[in-house]
């Protein structure tokens, strides 16, 4: 069977964290490397266990990177939000619809940007999260709608709030939702964009995903203490066998050392070998996980 192979190289080195932007007007923000980084992940700490995802903002700028066309009708209906009555469906569709808005946003869609925002507010406050997605919020994203780079900022500081949130509250589970929500839209997006535009960075990306889905079953299953997310740890375990079938090899290449900044950035190559048929059922299993998600 046909092989797809690709060779590329990722760097990861020190992260830069988000300046203090003042008035997002009056100063261009600068914007951390774990936002925006396509090779980067997110950190996420549940009860002194770190679950390392890439974050659907970053994937987003893959995409636009990638020169992928935008695509609205690849995006979770707006009209759907009101079918979503479980806290279960409420927090991974929070996680689909932040997914949509960062996509959204790196095309610079601001008018579509504003209804998924208006969207995402009402999910917020059913989940008893007003305070991230407050009217402050509202106005900074509305003011900054012309500036990509604010709005990426202002909407990932608004998702850390909810996540320091729920996580104070005891509400894990639902945060964990929530990023496993954006994590399934996420590649929803890269796979179905990898298939009307075949592109290198985004197959790799795809291919990449596999420590990921483990973190992300390990994740589920610590916090389905009732049982009720079996199906979506089923599913995600299937999935699991066709990238458990995706051989990634590493090569480490050596540091290369920044005097000025006094950063030492580690390189390594990684060649990637998927089966195209290995890739066609991966594409299948997660169009088939998001329609469920967001039925």
């Amino acid at each position: 069977m046909n092989k797809l192979l690709t060779t590329f190289t990722l760097s990861t080195g020190i992260v830069l964290m988000i300046s203090s932007c003042g008035s997002e007007e009056e100063k261009k923000p600068e914007i951390s490397k774990e936002v925006i980084d396509p090779n980067s992940s997110l950190n996420a700490k549940f009860d002194d266990k770190i679950f390392s995802i890439p974050s659907p903002m970053q994937m987003a700028v893959l995409l636009e990177e990638s020169n992928s066309p935008y695509n609205e009708f690849l995006l979770n209906d707006l009209d759907k939000v009101g079918d979503y009555t479980s806290e279960y469906q409420k927090a991974l569709n929070l996680g689909v619809y932040g997914t949509d808005l960062g996509y959204v946003s790196i095309y610079k869609q601001n008018s579509i940007a504003l209804k998924y925002l208006s969207t995402i507010e009402k999910l917020t406050s059913k989940l008893g999260l007003e305070g991230a997605f407050d009217k402050d919020f509202m106005s900074r994203f509305e003011k900054n709608s012309t500036n990509k780079d604010s709005m990426m900022i202002i909407v990932s500081d608004a998702f850390k709030k909810s996540d320091n949130f729920l996580k104070s509250n005891n509400r894990k589970h639902v945060s964990a939702l929530i990023l496993v929500g954006g994590w399934i839209e996420s590649m929803y997006l890269a796979c179905n964009i990898n298939k009307e535009h075949s592109n290198q960075k985004i197959l790799d990306r795809i291919a990449e995903q596999t420590e990921t889905l483990n973190t992300i079953i390990e994740l589920l299953s610590d916090y389905n203490k009732k049982g009720e997310w079996d199906e979506l740890i089923k599913d995600m375990k299937d999935l699991k066998f066709y990238f458990d079938q995706i051989s990634i090899n590493y090569e480490f290449l050596p540091p290369v050392t920044n005097a000025k900044t006094k950063t030492t950035t580690l390189k390594h190559k990684t060649v990637v070998s998927i089966d195209t048929n290995i890739l066609n059922f991966i594409n299948q299993k997660i169009e088939s996980i998001r329609g469920k998600v967001i039925e």
